[in-house]
C-alpha cells in the first residue's frame, strides 16, 4: 500500500508540476502576443504617420513648383498657388507633432528639417509675391526680398529634406 500512496503522491505532485508549467508556458506566450501586438501596433502608427507627412509633403511641393513656375513667369495666378502652397505647409505641423510624438528621434527630427524647409520656401515666396505684386515694402536694412535664386535654393533644399525623410522612413519600416 506504501507503493500504491507514493505512486499517488507522485502522480498529484507531476500532475500539479505539470499545470504549473502550462500555466507558466500559457502566460509568458501572452507576454510575448502582446508585444509583438504592441509592435506591430507601434509600426502601424508610424507608417500611417510617416506616410501623411511624405503624401502631404509632396503635395505642397507640386504646389510650391506650382507657385515658382508661376511667379517666374510673372502670371497672375502665382499669389493664388503660393496661398495654398501656404495653406498645405501649415496643416504639416500636425502630422509633425504625431511624428515627434512616435518617433524615433532621428525621424522626427528629419520630419522636423522637412517642415522647417517647406515653411522657409512658401514663407519667401508669399514675401517675394507680395512685394513684387506692390501689397508689402520692407526697408532694405532690415528684410531682403528673396531673389528668384534664392526661391529656387528653397525648393531645391525642400526637395531634398523630403527625399532624405521618404528614404529613412523605408528604411526604417524594413526592419
Amino acid at each position: 500500500m506504501d507503493q500504491g500512496i507514493a505512486g499517488l503522491v507522485g502522480a498529484a505532485v507531476g500532475g500539479l508540476i505539470g499545470i504549473v508549467g502550462t500555466l507558466g508556458a500559457a502566460r509568458l506566450t501572452g507576454k510575448d502576443q502582446r508585444r509583438t501586438q504592441h509592435e506591430h501596433w507601434r509600426r502601424q502608427l508610424r507608417r500611417d504617420a510617416f506616410s501623411q507627412l511624405v503624401s502631404q509633403a509632396t503635395e505642397a511641393l507640386r504646389l510650391g513648383d506650382s507657385a515658382i513656375d508661376a511667379f517666374e513667369a510673372r502670371v497672375p495666378s502665382s499669389a493664388r498657388l503660393s496661398e495654398q502652397f501656404s495653406e498645405v505647409v501649415e496643416r504639416l505641423d500636425v502630422v509633425g507633432s504625431l511624428i515627434a510624438l512616435e518617433g524615433p528621434e532621428e525621424v522626427a527630427n528629419e520630419a522636423g528639417e522637412v517642415i522647417t524647409e517647406l515653411h522657409l520656401w512658401a514663407n519667401a515666396l508669399d514675401i517675394a509675391i507680395a512685394v513684387r505684386e506692390g501689397r508689402h515694402t520692407f526697408p532694405s536694412e532690415l528684410w531682403s526680398v528673396p531673389s528668384l535664386e534664392e526661391l529656387v535654393e528653397d525648393r531645391e533644399r525642400s526637395h531634398e529634406a523630403v527625399a532624405t525623410f521618404t528614404a529613412n522612413c523605408r528604411s526604417l519600416l524594413d526592419c
